[in-house]
């Protein structure tokens, strides 16, 4: 999918790296803090341009397009906030985000409750946003994103917040959604619990550069994983 690097006044934040993401699986992009994740995602979304490389969507080269146009191309991302409607409810967020995807009203609605019950939001769909927890803005926002009907969804820290039972639904949710709906993810995450449970393949980096991909059990067992992680003792 992305081949490419991004500099900042000479700080190569991400340089060479080369991800795939294919239709229905998850992959999971790890990194101690300050290894590019984020501007990776940046790049893939279009909120960054790359420096040098390309980035495609099968044929098409969505290198120089904007933000607008690759969701549009069913490219789609979260943030680590949540960016929802604090004052719609949480039924009302995911309809809207329906509708703005060009849905007519009773598809949007269908779709919502689609989403809804996928994402085991049905106990708070009439609460408003600014009353949920950190964990259900989190998973309102994940849910916002589906109403777009992405082709890939790109997920930054969806877990953050989350108490130990919305983390197993979380994990439950996405595996589902993704080959259900045939969509690619490409997930950021730090709890490697989350991880683990969620993702069919791995790509770590560090200093902006790619260190190892591959299955979860084949990287975890990997010297420079470990020496990453946990340094060079270990």
């Amino acid at each position: 999918m992305a081949d490419g690097g991004i500099h900042f006044d000479g700080v190569k934040a991400v340089d060479g790296v080369s991800i795939t993401v294919r239709s229905g699986e998850v992959l999971g992009l790890i990194g101690p803090n300050g290894s590019g994740k984020t501007s990776t995602l940046n790049l893939l979304s279009g909120m960054l341009r790359a420096t040098s490389g390309t980035i495609w969507l099968d044929d098409e080269n969505l290198t120089r397009h904007s933000m607008r146009h690759r969701a549009r191309r069913g490219v789609v991302r979260t943030f680590q906030s949540g960016r929802v409607f604090g004052r719609l409810t949480v039924r009302e967020n995911v309809e809207a985000a329906a509708l703005g995807a060009g849905l007519r009203r009773r598809e949007a609605r269908e779709l919502t409750e689609e989403i809804l019950e996928e994402l085991a939001l049905e106990g708070v769909a009439q609460d408003r946003a600014e009353q949920l927890t950190a964990g259900r803005v989190r998973t309102t926002a994940i849910a916002r994103a589906l109403a777009a009907r992405p082709r890939f969804l790109l997920l930054d820290e969806p877990a953050a917040g989350q108490n130990e039972t919305e983390a197993v639904e979380l994990i439950t949710a996405i595996r589902g959604f993704a080959q259900r709906r045939e969509c690619g993810v490409l997930l950021v995450e730090h709890d490697m619990s989350v991880v683990m449970g969620t993702c069919d393949r791995l790509h770590v980096l560090d200093r902006g550069r790619t260190v190892i991909e591959g299955e979860p059990p084949v990287v975890r067992s990997d010297p420079q994983v470990i020496e990453i992680y946990f340094g060079k003792r270990h």
